[in-house]
Formats: C-alpha cells, sequence, structure tokens
C-alpha cells in the first residue's frame, strides 16, 4: 500500500472492531415482530431478564461504536484513496454517496440518529431502553394519553375547588388508591354534592372520590399499561428499526472485511523473512505445453516467515508439470509432464511440511498474496484436495483407514486435471499389502486417468519401483545425511536431516532412527532391525522372481533389462554375505548372462530348454549358490 501511515492507523482502528456480522445477526433475531398472543414465546416468563437486557443493549451500543469507528476508518482513507492502483482497494473506501465507483455506504446520518434515541449510559446501567420524545411513535402516544388524562384530572379538582368554595383540596393516595379527593371537616360539614362517596377518613379530612374520578383514573390507568407495554417491547422494537437499514450495515460490514483482508495481505507480503514474491499465474493453454503445472522455486513455509528461526527455514523447489533445477542440469526431459510426484525420505525428514507448504502457497499465490519464494509459475487450481494425517471417528464408528479411504475416494471423484493433491502416506493405516495395492492403484488412477498435480509421501518402497520408469510419475525424497552407517547396528548410526528436496527416491526410510530418538529400549530396536533384515531379504528375492518371471515370457528383453537383474541378484548377495552361505552371485550372474556368447537369445534359449516355465521359476525361486549354480547349468547345457 501506498499510504503506510493510513495503512497503520487503520490497522489499529481494526483491531478495535467487534464482531458486527455476529451482533447485526442477533440484532436482527431480537427485532423479529412478535408472534400472536396465543404463541407459547408471548406466555413465556423470563428469569434473569434485567441481566440478559444488559447484555443485549451492551450488544447493540457495541455495534454501534464499530459502526462509528468504520465511518472514521473511511474517512481516512478516502483523504488518499486517489493514490490506490487497486479498484477494488478504492471502492470498498469510497462513499458512494460521493462517487459511482464507491461501494460504502454513508452511515453518519443514520448514527447520528441512533445517538439521540436513548440515553445510552442510563440504558447500559439499567437494562432498560427509555426512548426520547420523537423516536417512537408507540411508545409517544403512550405518553400523550398520561398526559392527557392528568390534566382532566385536574380541570376536575380544579372546578370542585371551586364549586366547594375550598382552595386547600387536593389528590391522595397511591398505586391504585390514586386520586382520592381530601376535603377538611370544615367543609364536609357543610352541604357535600350527592356523587361525593367516602373512601377514607384521617384527622380533620375525608376522602372522596366520584364516578367521574374513577372513570378519568381508569383512563389513566389504561394508558400507563399502554405505556408499560411500550416500554417493555421498546428495545423490539428498536433493534427492528434498526434492522430496516440491514442492507446498509451489511454492506459496511463487507467493506471493511475486504479492506481488512487486503491489509494483512499488504503487511505480509512487505513483512515477510526472505523473498517475497509476486506470482505468476498462466492461463491453460497460454504455455509452451498446455497441461497444468507448478514451478515453485525456493519456497519457504508460509507460516515460519516471521518466526524467530525463520532465517533457519530451507527453501525447496517444487516442480510439478515442468522441469526443475536438476532436470534442466542434467537434461533429462523424460518426465517433464509427470504429474505426479512420489515424495520419499527418512522418517521426520520433512515431507508432511513440505506438501502443506506447497498448499499454502497455492492458497496465498490465488488470493492475489506475494509467496514466500524466489519465483511461482502456475496454472490456476480448481480445488486443492488434502489427506493428511491419521485419525478415525469414533462417534460415526469409522476406524482410520476407513477415513483414509473416505476421503481418497472424495478425491478420486470429484479431482479434476487442474486440482492439486496431497497424499500423505495413503495405506499406512492396514496390512503392508493392502496398502501399498491400495496406494500404488491410487497413484495410478492421479497419474494416468485425472493426471492432476499430485504430491503423494510414501514409505512403500516397493511402490517407488514399480514407478521408478513411469512418463506420468516423477520421484523426489527429503535428503538426509548418514553418519557411521551400519547395517549389523542400527544404534550406531547418526541421522542429519537436510530438509532439502531433491530428485530420486530414498533408499531407507530410518524408522530405526526414529525409535532411537523416541528413547524406545536398545534391545527392542536391536530385535526389529533383525526382523526387519529378514523381511528385506525376502522382499528381494520376491522382486527377483518376479522380474525373472516377466523377462522368462517377454520376448523383446534388452540386456540392460539383464542388467538390472544382476544389480538386484547382487543386492541379495550383499543380504547372503551376512550369514554363512555366502556365494559369488554377481560373478556368476555375468559370466552366465553378460559374457555369453548371444546375451539375451542364449538367456530366452536356456528357459525354453527346461521343460516348463514354472519348473525354471521354482528353481530360481531359492536365488542362493544353488539357484545361480541352476542358472549357470541351464545356460551351458
Amino acid at each position: 500500500m501506498s499510504a503506510p501511515a493510513q495503512a497503520t492507523e487503520v490497522t489499529e482502528f481494526l483491531k478495535k472492531l467487534p464482531d458486527l456480522e455476529r451482533l447485526l445477526s442477533k440484532i436482527h433475531s431480537i427485532g423479529t415482530p412478535l408472534k400472536g398472543q396465543d404463541h407459547p414465546d408471548s406466555r413465556a416468563v423470563l428469569y434473569e431478564e434485567t441481566v440478559y437486557s444488559k447484555r443485549k443493549i451492551a450488544d447493540f451500543l457495541s455495534a454501534l461504536e464499530g459502526f462509528k469507528s468504520m465511518q472514521e476508518i473511511v474517512s481516512v482513507m478516502e483523504s488518499v484513496s486517489g493514490e490506490f492502483k487497486s479498484k477494488l482497494l478504492r471502492q470498498v473506501v469510497i462513499l458512494k454517496t460521493r462517487n459511482e465507483e464507491g461501494l460504502f455506504p454513508d452511515l453518519k446520518p443514520e448514527l447520528k440518529r441512533w445517538d439521540t434515541a436513548f440515553d445510552h449510559q442510563k440504558a447500559r446501567t439499567t437494562g432498560v431502553i427509555t426512548p426520547k420524545a420523537g423516536f417512537d411513535p408507540e411508545y409517544d402516544q403512550a405518553l400523550s394519553g398520561i398526559k392527557d388524562c392528568e390534566r382532566n384530572l385536574q380541570d376536575y379538582l380544579d372546578r370542585q375547588k371551586k364549586r366547594l368554595g375550598c382552595r386547600n383540596l387536593s389528590y391522595w393516595g397511591t398505586g391504585r388508591n390514586r386520586y382520592q379527593m381530601e376535603v377538611p371537616d370544615s367543609v364536609s360539614e357543610r352541604n357535600i354534592p350527592e356523587e361525593f362517596e367516602v373512601r377514607s377518613t384521617k384527622k380533620g379530612w375525608k376522602r372522596y372520590s366520584t364516578k367521574e374520578i374513577e372513570r378519568m383514573f381508569s383512563e389513566l390507568q389504561s394508558c400507563e399499561d399502554k405505556r408499560d407495554a411500550a416500554l417493555k417491547d421498546c428495545m423490539r422494537r428498536l433493534f427492528y428499526n434498526f434492522d430496516k437499514n440491514y442492507k446498509d450495515w451489511q454492506t459496511a460490514v463487507e467493506c471493511m472485511a475486504v479492506l481488512d483482508v487486503l491489509l494483512s495481505l499488504s503487511r505480509y507480503s512487505q513483512g515477510g523473512n526472505g523473498s517475497m514474491v509476486k506470482p505468476e499465474i498462466v492461463l491453460p493453454g497460454t504455455s509452451p505445453h498446455s497441461s497444468p503445472f507448478l514451478d515453485l522455486r525456493g519456497s519457504r513455509h508460509p507460516c515460519v516467515t516471521r518466526t524467530y528461526f525463520g532465517d533457519d527455514f530451507i527453501p525447496n523447489d517444487v516442480c510439478i508439470g515442468c522441469l526443475g533445477n536438476e532436470e534442466e542440469e542434467s537434461g533429462d526431459d523424460s518426465k517433464t509432464l509427470a504429474p505426479c510426484v512420489l515424495v520419499t525420505g527418512p522418517n521426520m525428514g520433512g515431507k508432511s511440511t513440505l506438501m502443506r507448504q506447497c498448499g499454502l502457497i497455492v492458497i496465498l499465490a490465488q488470493l492475489g498474496c506475494y509467496v514466500p519464494a524466489e519465483s511461482l509459475r502456475l496454472t490456476p487450481v480448481d480445488r486443492i484436495f488434502t489427506r493428511l494425517g491419521a485419525s478415525d471417528r469414533i462417534m460415526s464408528g469409522e476406524s482410520t483407514f476407513f477415513v483414509e479411504l473416505s476421503e481418497t475416494a472424495s478425491i478420486l471423484l470429484h479431482g479434476t486435471e487442474h486440482s492439486l493433491v496431497l497424499l500423505d502416506e495413503l495405506g499406512r493405516g492396514t496390512a503392508t499389502y493392502d496398502g501399498t495395492a491400495i496406494a500404488s492403484a491410487v497413484v495410478k488412477e492421479l497419474s494416468q486417468r485425472i493426471r492432476c498435480r499430485t504430491l503423494f509421501s510414501t514409505h512403500y518402497h516397493s511402490l517407488v519401483e514399480d514407478y521408478a520408469r513411469d512418463s506420468a510419475v516423477k520421484l523426489g525424497h527429503m535428503a538426509c545425511m548418514v553418519e557411521n552407517e551400519c547395517d549389523e547396528d542400527p544404534s550406531q548410526e547418526t541421522i542429519t536431516f537436510l530438509y532439502k528436496f531433491i530428485s530420486g527416491a530414498c533408499p531407507k526410510s530410518y524408522g530405526f532412527n526414529a525409535a532411537r530418538l523416541a528413547d524406545l529400549p536398545e534391545e527392542v530396536i536391536q530385535s526389529g532391525h533383525r526382523k526387519a533384515r529378514e523381511f528385506e531379504r525376502s522382499t528381494v528375492t520376491l522382486r527377483v522372481f518376479k522380474k525373472v518371471c516377466s523377462l522368462a515370457e517377454d520376448p523383446t528383453a534388452k540386456q540392460e533389462q539383464f542388467s538390472r537383474l544382476v544389480q538386484m541378484i547382487s543386492s541379495l548377495n550383499m543380504m547372503e554375505s551376512r550369514s554363512s552361505h555366502h556365494v559369488e552371485v554377481e560373478h556368476l550372474t555375468h559370466s552366465v548372462v553378460l559374457n555369453s556368447v548371444g546375451d539375451a537369445e542364449l538367456y530366452r534359449m536356456s528357459v525354453s530348454c527346461v521343460a516348463s516355465v514354472s519348473t525354471f521359476m521354482s528353481m530360481i525361486w531359492a536365488v542362493t549358490s544353488s539357484g545361480i549354480q541352476a542358472i549357470k547349468s541351464v545356460a551351458v547345457d
């Protein structure tokens, strides 16, 4: 904003504003016309009515003060509105009575009228609103009737003074015994008119009443009842009167809400710790490629840009549907348009934070705010879908996994090509195989059918391997540095989280490091590590078996595919080397597969020499020294 002094002054005003939208709603409900006399609400007896009335009046007066502050805000901003480049900003701070461009209603006449409507301080103290003359016609009419009745009674008394020749006549009494005419005994002993009826006496005086007095007194009581009823319903009528201008009050609130948002975005854009950049919104179809993309460079989490550790936050690049820095440097454009990024990394490495960071920055960008990054280019996002964290819905009888799947189903049902999806460790709420299968199917649906921009974090490394060569999926991970890496004793490892998002897959999740940081007993960690080694060996064996199956049935297999098989068997060999059954798997495999005459053709001929493919699979299933010898013997034969 080009007027920082005015912005600061207006911010102070805005801080003191009450929740006017809520107060308007309360005033509207209180000012609703009364229901019929037969309705139960009309017969309700409210206990502590005075207390509630004081609260209602306090809310009403608070609303009036809030609108006065709004008027002052407009006065401050209107004086510098000519400097504003934003049309929206000018609209919300210019009175519509002065300029066709303005939207803010002129509230001064109405606020001035309410300033003189009743005694604000008295009403706040007593809990009763007593309107001043001319503001409430019903109350004014009741007061006028009372004055007329009192004047008629006084005129009647004056006539009786002349009639009896006594100036000492006066009315006596309280409540319903009011207006008894006191006559001295000296006068009453003379000729008293017949219509005078004695009501009470005291020494030296008699008190009389007449039918005319009773009639006028009855009229007076009726007018007093009307006054009391009008006074009792006065708050509702005043609120109803106030609510007649609801459209103007609501428009003023909406204008201030927009101004508050614009000021907040302005302060955030100017006060961030580090680079703040104006996002570039690219309309679909106008970029070199027509697919939606997100190109975010040097981004930081929006919530930590002004915290005490903001300088220490590690910036990251997130590129979906476009080339990142690493791809540009390497010249690898095979996955340029990949809409899905599989995010791996160590536990506590920052995966979830990165995903939240990305979602918040997109929201800020489409709000029109500067974002904490070095650059941001994106096509518009129609929806942001998130599946973060893990929780059940105990009152609905829904388990954690059910909640995960229901939220994922909503994403698959409503997601479009222009959506942004953030999925965090889908499938962890059930068995590993079920979770991996569901996660794999969801990744396929998002990347190939919907093709929406997706960040999908996972600890399922088999999932990463399945999609490593998929052109619709890119791999990225949160980097870490491992010192004293030891496969035998994970307690010796020291993991340093780098919180840097880079391309490629993370080899491990380093869960035992998290266990150590959580102070799990050492014997529990060691036992878990032994079991993990068993699982890892079984997993690699199954992968080798799967690879052999695919190669045996693929007539177009290439030498590089055999090389990958060699690498897989080599990893199994490394695991075997930790036991007493170590064999030179890599050497034998190279000699059989890569160094033989004919290479891939020889391998397929070897498979065909076996009576059935299933027999060959059974032989390979135990890929130990005997398994490799089986490959060698088949190839030689």
